[in-house]
């Protein structure tokens, strides 16, 4: 009888459109509330209808943040934060955190390290306890620390094979030479030899404060009691001095490591892009969808929603490309990564320039209908999880100290036209010096001289 009640209304519902807008969603997205210790701690969260929490921190260490003795401090910490704590030997802290069923996370890049956890709401206090006491009260045992040692070498070794990793750290050495932006995440494997458990313990100190650091959660969760497990574990902190980020300073230059044992060359080629909370990087990270990335796995030929990738694919130029951006507290990096055959890295490298004048001149409001539709896509998947959230959250009150609404940012994109989107991209691309890193069969690259010559184009 239920049964045959309940079935038409299933139904009726089931087919019904509703009549909101997308916007009326967009609109309605979870609220971000921040709030401020006296310690200078900065929470911030936001409440949703779940079951489930991501919280950590967003602390201020990274390989910016380090001098040429303690570059690869913060990494290492990594490896031992979840092995020991003053109130858990390794064995009981392993125990606890088998029991919950969390998942305790953690990265660091050269201007953030962060320690995050998923779990269900109703851990929430006790997988809070273990991580607040990990990440501030660690053991660092020395056996403990003697053995990650050869864990973190043996993860060096992985990183120089990868000729990603390696290029992007070429790509920062050269673009930021001389300042601590410059130095790989990891270090020098004679820093990671030198360590011991005393210097680390006087590092971490100094940096893991709360004046660097902003406590973030995101989903069944309050406010008020955030604020109050902030207050609980790192009220007691002294304040200390916030660390100088260090001098910046881009240099437009070059560094290539010739390899003609390999087949391709993988190259970037950037120019210095906005910082992270400057109100022209919106439009950067549009040029990047717009330009936006292909492979050999994909379809080649001339059917392709970017001009790059159909000469790239068409022309043989390339075997994969990608537009890329790194943003960071008062400078960027915005530009394109690419592998290509020994014969065709100076056509791909003058087939990148001719795009990127073309965004100087030529782009319409046609055009950009896709990139925009894209980096809404991109958006709005993020923050779809609670995990992506939490990282969105994060990267905009540590950097900026506020984070826009999901229905602001939308709008602002919508508000792009095709000719502020030209002076942007002249602005940054126009007549610059270019940093191109290279690895493996750069013997048809062109001389940097030349390559700079085509920054700009000569108008009658």
């Amino acid at each position: 009888m239920l049964k045959k009640i309940w079935n038409p209304f299933r139904n009726c519902f089931r087919h019904h459109t509703s009549c909101n807008s997308n916007s009326y969603f967009i609109r309605n997205f979870p609220e971000t509330r921040c709030s401020m210790l006296c310690n200078g701690l900065t929470i911030a969260t936001e409440e949703r209808q779940s079951s489930n929490v991501c919280i950590g921190f967003y602390i201020g260490s990274g390989s910016r943040y380090e001098n040429e003795k303690t570059n690869g401090f913060t990494h290492f910490f990594e490896h031992v934060a979840f092995k020991g704590t003053r109130q858990r030997a390794k064995a009981a802290l392993e125990s606890d955190i088998s029991n919950t069923g969390a998942k305790f996370k953690c990265f660091t890049n050269r201007e953030i390290t962060v320690y995050y956890v998923e779990c269900l709401a109703r851990d929430l206090l006790c997988v809070t306890d273990i991580l607040f006491d990990c990440v501030f009260n660690n053991a660092f045992v020395n056996d403990e620390v003697e053995f990650q040692k050869n864990v973190v070498y043996q993860e060096m070794l992985k990183h120089d094979v990868s000729t990603v990793n390696v290029l992007y750290d070429y790509l920062h050495s050269t673009a930021y030479q001389g300042t601590p932006l410059a130095q790989t995440v990891m270090g020098p494997s004679k820093n990671l030899f030198s360590l011991n458990c005393a210097n680390l313990n006087n590092f971490v100190s100094k940096m893991f404060i709360p004046q660097q650091t902003v406590l973030v959660a995101v989903g069944g969760i309050k406010h008020e009691s955030i604020v109050s497990l902030g207050e609980k574990y790192l009220s007691h902190t002294v304040n200390a001095e916030p660390i100088d980020l260090g001098p910046k300073r881009y240099t437009g230059s070059e560094i290539v490591y010739r390899n003609d044992s390999l087949l391709l060359a993988h190259l970037a080629i950037a120019v210095e892009g906005p910082a992270y909370t400057h109100d022209d990087r919106l439009i950067m990270d549009l040029v990047t969808s717009f330009l936006g990335g292909w492979d050999a796995s994909q379809p080649g030929g001339i059917n392709h929603g970017t001009r790059l990738a159909h000469f790239g694919s068409a022309g043989g130029l390339c075997e994969a490309y990608k537009a890329f951006n790194f943003h960071y507290r008062d400078t960027g990096l915005c530009g394109i990564e690419f592998i290509s055959p020994r014969l065709e890295t100076d056509d791909m490298v003058l087939t990148i320039q001719q795009q990127l004048m073309r965004l100087c001149h030529m782009i319409t409001d046609g055009e950009l209908v896709k990139a925009k539709n894209e980096l809404k896509s991109k958006i709005l998947n993020k923050v779809q999880t609670t995990t992506g959230a939490f990282h969105d959250i994060g990267q905009y009150i540590f950097r900026a100290g506020y984070r826009p609404s999901i229905y602001e940012q939308m709008n602002a994109i919508d508000n792009i036209t095709a000719d502020t989107f030209k002076s942007i991209c002249y602005k940054y691309f126009y007549d610059k010096c270019p940093v191109i890193a290279g690895i493996g069969s750069t013997e048809g690259l062109l001389q940097y001289s030349r390559t700079r010559g085509w920054m700009y184009w000569l108008r009658v």
